[in-house]
């Protein structure tokens, strides 16, 4: 009878540490290579790029504020980054899918250095999301119509997004076995992201953990009050990234006394920049929004040009140059006292409450008229109708639809006034589903269904005549008492009976 004996299982020989290092980097750079060319990760980044190339758009991208548009280049990430997740989770778990684990006990390298070369995998693509959102923001400040300034940890969230996302994959990967953790976790983290990004308290720990933190809905804003922990932000994004590769490398059996202290520094780096993202604002920013809000008069600059003195906060005084070509244009089309008529264009905001804010911009006072703090396409429209109201009316109160000659005439100004006024006109009806209203950047001007329908008869008219017309009866067309048939008749149109609809409007 033979016995047999198992020969004892001989355990890998230890490489020295600068060959353990070079085979990490040569790991790194072929795991690199495949992250990068993953089929998933290039249609994403494919996907990105073409929405980011695509021609076209909107009148207004040629207005970028840069304290925005930095904060738009970390949306595409949102969802670039969990398809990185997964790639770099299929990466980790390609050997035990192919049934090769085995093999790798013979090789120099243990598992949490195995797992050491993964993470660093994941920096290029990492680069060239970085080198995408750099080129997206300067694409955007080499245009003519840009202002403010954009913020270097604003546009490291997107990245670092990516960093953190990447990371997660591998971390995944060495916590379980399986492929359908990462793909459940992307859902997770997406819908997550979403849910905390919306949270309404700006100061949450729902918002100070999110990935992403959007604000949306207000006008642009000074960069000076936005307010927002960017720095903070970043760092707290940093932090998570190290605290999972850390993760990972102790899963992987790393347990070295450098990776424990990484790993707690971390997690206190998260914790911290938590807290810190909670107490922003400041009160100096608090104060300043107060101060931009109420009394905008303190912080601008004016410019005087003719009879019309421009306001308006430092970053934005670029744009004087445009406001000026559509009053100029509105006074060469007025007549009379009102054609030169002193006003003062004055730049609100309302930053109370911070990006986020949806307050309504208070009157201006008695000779002066609001421009916003955005520009281009049907925000050109928007103030030309708050120049007609000064010339015409001289207030921005709302007090109902305009049912007179002064309707007519504010709102024929303000579509004359305007490049392609009449086209923009068309599509502020389609999109507000209320033909006849011009959301001026106080309150709307608005028309009833008769005065709407001799707006419309007289763009169809030659503008030589029309314009000669408007000149000579001005004073009486801007009188208040002026009807809405008067109106149509000293202009060669005719205007409509009334209608119930009509009637059932509360006139100013």
């Amino acid at each position: 009878m033979t016995a047999v004996t198992e020969a004892p299982a001989v355990a890998p020989f230890p490489a020295p540490t600068g060959d353990a290092r070079r085979a990490v980097l040569a790991l790194a750079r072929v795991e690199a290579r495949r992250l990068l060319l993953h089929p998933l990760v290039l249609a994403a980044l494919a996907a990105y790029l073409t929405v980011l190339l695509w021609p076209g758009g909107e009148p207004e991208d040629a207005y970028p504020v840069l304290q925005d548009i930095d904060r738009e280049t970390q949306l595409g990430h949102v969802l670039l980054g969990p398809v990185v997740m997964i790639a770099a989770n299929l990466a980790v778990l390609r050997s035990h899918r192919r049934g090769t684990d085995g093999h790798f006990a013979v090789l120099v390298l243990p598992p949490w250095q195995r797992t050491c070369a993964h993470l660093l995998s994941v920096l290029p693509t990492v680069l060239v999301t970085a080198l995408i959102v750099t080129g997206q923001f300067t694409a955007g400040a080499l245009k003519p119509g840009a202002v403010g300034r954009g913020s270097v940890f604003e546009l490291l969230t997107g990245p670092l997004l990516i960093l953190v996302c990447a990371v997660l994959g591998v971390l995944l990967g060495r916590v379980a076995g399986s492929a359908l953790v990462a793909p459940l976790a992307a859902v997770a983290l997406l819908a997550g992201t979403f849910i905390f990004a919306a949270s309404p308290e700006p100061g949450s720990w729902l918002r100070s953990v999110s990935p992403v933190v959007v604000d949306d809905g207000g006008q642009p804003l000074p960069s000076d009050l936005l307010g927002r922990p960017a720095g903070w932000h970043a760092l707290y994004l940093l932090a998570l990234s190290v605290l999972a590769a850390a993760g990972a490398v102790l899963v992987s059996g790393g347990r070295t006394r450098a990776v424990r202290v990484t790993a707690v520094a971390s997690l206190g780096a998260v914790v911290a920049t938590v807290v810190l993202q909670g107490m922003a604002p400041s009160d100096a920013v608090r104060e300043a929004r107060e101060v931009a809000t109420r009394d905008p008069a303190a912080v601008q600059d004016c410019e005087r040009r003719g009879a019309t003195t421009y306001c308006a906060f430092p970053e934005f005084t670029p744009w004087i140059d445009e406001w000026a070509l559509v009053t100029d244009k509105a006074r060469s089309l007025a007549s009379g006292p009102e054609a030169t008529r002193a006003l003062t264009v004055r730049q609100k905001v309302a930053a109370l409450d911070g990006p986020s804010g949806m307050w309504e911009l208070s009157p201006a006072a008695p000779g002066e008229l609001t421009v916003s703090t955005a520009w281009g396409g049907e925000r050109e429209l928007e103030f030309a109708a708050s120049v007609a109201r000064g010339l015409v009316v001289g207030h921005e109160r709302y007090g109902g639809a305009h049912c007179d000659a002064r309707g007519v005439l504010m709102v024929w100004l303000a579509i004359r006034a305007t490049r392609d006024g009449a086209t923009m006109f068309e599509r502020t009806g389609d999109n507000y589903n209320s033909p006849g209203v011009i959301q001026a950047p106080v309150s709307a001007i608005s028309l009833r269904g008769r005065e709407y329908a001799v707006v419309e008869r007289l763009l169809a008219e030659p503008r030589a005549e029309v314009d000669r017309k408007v000149k000579a009866s001005w004073a009486e067309l801007s009188a208040p008492g002026t009807t809405t048939d008067r109106a149509a008749a000293l202009l060669g149109v005719t205007a409509p009976a009334e209608s119930a609809d009509d009637r059932e409007r509360m006139c100013a």
